[in-house]
């Protein structure tokens, strides 16, 4: 019965009320990206990267903020940086693996004309390759046009001497603050560069400091508990160092009981943000601090919980209340994975093993149903916060 009210409810909400992520308006410019929230380091960056229409994502509402950047989608973004100029083309392309059928050909040729790019002495460009940090200095550099820069006598990086063939390079993106390096001190020139730190290079060049990353709007993504249930199992086996003292707590800049932190982890990680409270309290009984709102607490408000479960209403992907009979109430969130007997197996944080051992972590573990008091599908919460 719960099933055929939902399906009926996003069907209603399909037919009137979702707009699709695309059609934000330009003041939430990153919406539609499940991989990069609010909350993400350079979020600020990637905003401004794809209010810029420097990159315009992948298929699917992801960025990759993780994926490294080849030399040929350098060549597109400093493109797309000065604004696609245009481009006399030459009749014979200027490296020997860059056709003119290449899909960035008409950007590498501008790169090669503007000298930013020399390529190998071997003729090639090597377009797939990743860019290592050394040659984005190099390109950046001589995308500003070679400024005058006199390298500093002792180098800034443990890691790179003044002999190192992009020393001035290098010098110059740290004096401009472009790159700060690493915490270690070093620069690691030949280190491939992410999509998320190749947005970070652009915006302190050449971004603005007053620039103000839009409200963040998670997309609506149709749901697929495969890949949360991916996520959940790839954690199986997390102990935690010691007491609420771990890297869910971390993520949420918490130190509470985690049960929930570890749910919403999951479905962040899984590119579903929004489909679950994302909060460092359970509930109210575990004490928060006065104002603020609890996993539970948004659960009932938006009205998406199920306090009588039965085993059908048990699909893989939804989250669940647990009650241990203690007279406290529900005190744990896990994860379905799948019915079995008289319960289910669950994903869960903050639990131990069952085994005997006190140790805390993240299990996969079968409960009966007579401690399940609540469920909810993840979609009706986002559909209902949304």
């Amino acid at each position: 019965m719960r099933r055929t009210i939902v399906a009926a409810v996003l069907a209603l909400l399909a037919a009137v009320a979702v707009v699709p992520a695309t059609s934000a308006p330009s003041q939430a410019a990153t919406t539609g990206f499940r991989d990069v929230t609010n909350h993400y380091q350079f979020y600020r960056e990637i905003s401004w990267l794809t209010e810029k229409g420097i990159t315009t994502g992948y298929a699917g509402n992801w960025f990759r903020p993780e994926w490294e950047v080849s030399r040929e989608a350098f060549a597109a973004f400093l493109y797309r940086l000065a604004g696609r100029p245009g481009v006399s083309m030459s009749s014979r392309s200027p490296f020997k693996d860059v056709p003119k059928s290449h899909q960035f050909y008409k950007e590498i040729v501008w790169l090669d004309k503007q000298g930013i790019t020399t390529g190998w002495s071997d003729g090639t460009f090597r377009p797939d390759q990743a860019i290592d940090r050394n040659a984005m200095a190099a390109f950046l550099y001589r995308y500003e046009g070679k400024p005058s820069f006199s390298p500093p006598s002792r180098s800034p990086f443990k890691d790179l001497n003044r002999s190192s063939k992009f020393y001035k390079e290098i010098t110059w993106l740290r004096t401009t603050g472009i790159t700060t390096g690493f915490a270690d001190g070093t620069f690691r020139p030949y280190a491939s560069t992410s999509r998320a730190a190749t947005a970070a290079f652009l915006f302190r060049g050449f971004g603005s400091g007053s620039y103000k990353a839009p409200t963040y709007v998670a997309p609506r993504t149709p749901f697929k508990a495969s890949e949360v249930l991916s996520v959940a199992r790839s954690q199986v086996g997390y102990k935690e160092p010691s007491f609420r003292k771990n890297k869910y707590n971390d993520w949420i800049g918490g130190s509470s009981a985690w049960c929930q932190v570890y749910v919403g982890w999951v479905f962040e990680k899984a590119g579903y943000p929004g489909y679950v409270p994302r909060e460092a309290y359970y509930d109210q009984d575990f004490n928060p601090p006065a104002g603020r709102s609890t996993f539970v607490g948004r659960l009932q408000s938006a009205g998406v919980l199920d306090w009588n479960v039965s085993l059908s209403d048990l699909d893989p992907g939804d989250v669940v209340l647990i009650n241990w009979g203690t007279g406290q109430g529900v005190s744990h969130a896990a994860i379905v994975d799948r019915v079995s007997g008289n319960g289910a197996w669950f994903y869960e944080g903050n639990t131990t093993s069952g085994t005997g051992s006190s140790a805390r972590g993240v299990f996969h573990r079968w409960r009966s149903l007579s401690v399940v008091d609540a469920v909810f599908t993840p979609q009706a919460y986002y559909d209902a916060t949304h």
